[in-house]
């Protein structure tokens, strides 16, 4: 009989454990929905005014400080990788390193850029500033550029 009450205490003690991370999960999941501080952490669709005309990119900002690029570009430029950090409120900076390419697809450098972004108040917006540095295979520096950027977070839609 003893041996019924502790077996029956202990699945009682592990469905409560149980109960209780679901509920401290989904009120996690709830605060993060209804978070005070905005953040750069999400996918953006991206203008940037360059020197040739206006371009389009897709940024994504992992919250582990990385982030992934791609544009209008490809295929002279593959796809970026880079990492974020926040350097004040709402404002980040951003380096990603990128492979240029010829009109052949033979490699011929890298790119390397470091953006500037300052986060809108409803966090849904950015606006910030890309230098780039295009360097040859030899790492050495060919061209460089600053262009205007402006960000848009990519919602989901109603279905």
């Amino acid at each position: 009989m003893f041996i019924r009450v502790l077996a029956i205490m202990g699945i009682v003690s592990f469905l409560s454990a149980c109960a209780t991370t679901e509920t401290n999960t989904t009120a996690t999941a709830a605060r993060r929905l209804v978070t005070p501080n905005p953040s750069l952490v999400g996918a953006w669709e991206v203008t940037v005014k360059r020197a040739r005309g206006v371009g389009k990119n897709l940024l994504t900002f992992s919250s582990d400080g990385t982030f992934f690029r791609s544009g209008d570009t490809h295929p002279i430029l593959s796809g970026g990788h880079g990492a974020w950090k926040l350097t004040g409120p709402n404002q980040y900076n951003a380096s990603y390193v990128a492979f240029s390419f010829d009109t052949s697809g033979k490699w011929i450098g890298v790119n390397r850029n470091n953006l500037q972004i300052v986060l809108g108040p409803d966090g849904n917006e950015f606006e910030g500033t890309v230098k780039s540095s295009y360097r040859d295979l030899e790492d050495k520096e060919v061209r460089t550029g600053t262009s205007p950027l402006a960000g848009k977070r990519i919602q989901v839609q109603p279905f």
